[in-house]
């Protein structure tokens, strides 16, 4: 209950820098959305830093005056006052996500003559922490949140009932990713360009958990004792986390430093391999009509009228070694008296309750798997004229391991009105995720900075705040540039394209 609680009350909703993936100048920023980066408006892009992270749920709101008001956080009447259950009898869900790509992460253009663009080479790295909480039945939910007692019962009448809860559970996982991208453009003839790239990632693994009950059934006959029938649980932990045989919290809090240190020495867990794949057609109907005589491409300008873009991104798995008691078992409990239960120590608490009160079911493996959130993006961006344009894209990312230990992200549906050019972007994404919330977002590139939110409707506009995100990042661009042999040349170029507009 303590961790369904905690997870329910901060939950969030993916992609990272949701505005800036419908742009062609995202640069290394975008590698992980697409790998296709040949043919760019850059000749070098050099991230200083980037960090997003982004929050989100399908069950709780946040009122918007406490956003503004953080006090009220320790008023006795908070819950009552600044937050909103959504009760629509479906399962609750729960994401929380932040990454930071890591600095000096670069990409940059080659080739020949007015083909300088043709290829593209990126390393990137990055830093990825993603938590799930997945089915939660409303009504372990409602209890959870309201806590096990008198004013639960009244509001859910969870006492006496027998209760069930199919495929919850609950994930998380630390890691860091070191991808090398090659891209190149494949077919460029007439009115038509496709463009294909690939990444192949070394993964290090940090820390991971999970747990799936495939079918939990339980009942509470009254407020304090609490019945579990022939529920199976699959739990894993990476070892170096708090555990019964290692740290306690006590420990941890006497020297943190050397917890920290022991935890990220990556001893507990191998590395593995990823790969992100993607492919990307531009239509191009106006590019040599619009050509003067010896004019050079402008390779820092987009020159398509609708391009159409797919990926696969971070299809792989982590491997960690279990904790002393990351083990399967079930939980076959009557009349446990859960008035005093308590979890001082964390896991630490957590296992030594496992061991004593269920069945645990032995496992020959020292080490259990935490798959990659693999995701499938597609988008459609059409270039009306002048920088204005509009892009709709959806980015898929479902836990499909039959386990349930494939941590993931959200979802989302997104049509984004933008104004792009090199130097600046615009960018006003319109979504909804399958957690039911619709959000309307503002990213803005300005030279080598980029700032924004998934959804500033929160701020100003929702009663009850559901969502919330923020990404931003610098970096060092130098963007494509067109040179004339002479001043006589370049004033004739400008005087062919005016006529031509004309």
């Amino acid at each position: 209950m303590v961790v369904i609680s905690a997870s329910l009350g901060f939950n969030a909703e993916a992609q990272f820098f949701l505005g800036l993936r419908s742009s062609p100048y995202g640069g290394v920023t975008n590698v992980d959305y697409n790998p296709a980066i040949a043919d760019n408006r850059f000749l070098v892009d050099i991230n200083l830093i980037g960090v997003a992270a982004n929050v989100n749920n399908n069950y709780v709101g946040l009122s918007r005056q406490a956003i503004y008001h953080p006090s009220l956080f320790s008023d006795p009447n908070f819950q009552a006052d600044n937050l909103k259950e959504r009760i629509n009898g479906l399962p609750k869900y729960a994401y929380f996500g932040a990454q930071i790509q890591g600095p000096l992460s670069f990409m940059f253009s080659f080739g020949k003559k007015e083909n300088r663009n043709k290829n593209a080479i990126a390393f990137t790295y990055h830093s990825n922490f993603i938590f799930n909480a997945d089915h939660v039945d409303e009504n372990l939910a409602r209890i959870a949140y309201y806590g096990v007692g008198p004013k639960a019962d009244t509001i859910t009448h969870f006492v006496g009932k027998q209760l069930s809860n199919t495929n919850l559970s609950i994930k998380a996982a630390v890691w860091n990713d070191y991808g090398i991208t090659y891209s190149r453009v494949v077919y460029d003839k007439g009115k038509n360009m496709v463009k294909v790239g690939g990444t192949l990632k070394l993964i290090q693994p940090i820390a991971g958990a999970y747990a799936d009950a495939t079918n939990l059934n339980y009942q509470f006959t009254n407020y304090s004792i609490l019945n579990i029938n022939n529920s199976a649980v699959s739990y894993a932990y990476s070892q170096g986390l708090i555990t019964s045989k290692g740290y306690s919290s006590q420990t941890i809090k006497s020297d943190m430093v050397a917890y920290l240190n022991d935890m990220l020495t990556y001893k507990y867990s191998s590395p593995s391999a990823a790969a992100d794949l993607g492919a990307v057609y531009e239509w191009r109907p106006d590019q040599e009509a619009m050509r003067c005589p010896g004019d050079k491409r402008d390779l820092s300008k987009n020159r398509y009228k609708i391009a159409v873009g797919f990926s696969i991104i971070d299809f792989g798995a982590m491997r960690f070694s279990r904790g002393q008691y990351s083990r399967d078992f079930v939980a076959n409990v009557k009349n446990w008296d859960v008035r005093n239960a308590k979890f001082p120590d964390g896991i630490k608490s957590i296992d030594d309750t496992i061991q004593s009160k269920f069945q645990q079911v032995e496992t020959s493996s020292n080490t259990f798997t935490l798959w990659l959130p693999t995701r499938f993006n597609v988008f459609v961006d059409y270039n009306i004229a002048r920088g204005f344009g509009i892009n709709g894209s959806t980015m898929i990312s479902p836990d499909m391991s039959f386990t349930h230990n494939m941590v993931h992200q959200v979802t989302t549906f997104t049509a984004t009105p933008k104004y792009d050019i090199v130097w600046f972007g615009a960018y006003l994404p319109l979504s909804v995720d399958v957690m039911g919330n619709v959000s309307w977002g503002a990213t803005l590139r300005i030279g080598p900075l980029i700032i924004g939110t998934a959804d500033f409707l929160g701020f100003f506009a929702k009663k009850y705040v559901y969502n919330a995100d923020v990404h931003a990042a610098l970096k060092i661009t130098i963007p494509y540039t067109v040179k004339h042999k002479t001043v006589k040349a370049k004033l004739d170029n400008i005087s062919c394209f005016f006529k031509k507009k004309g």
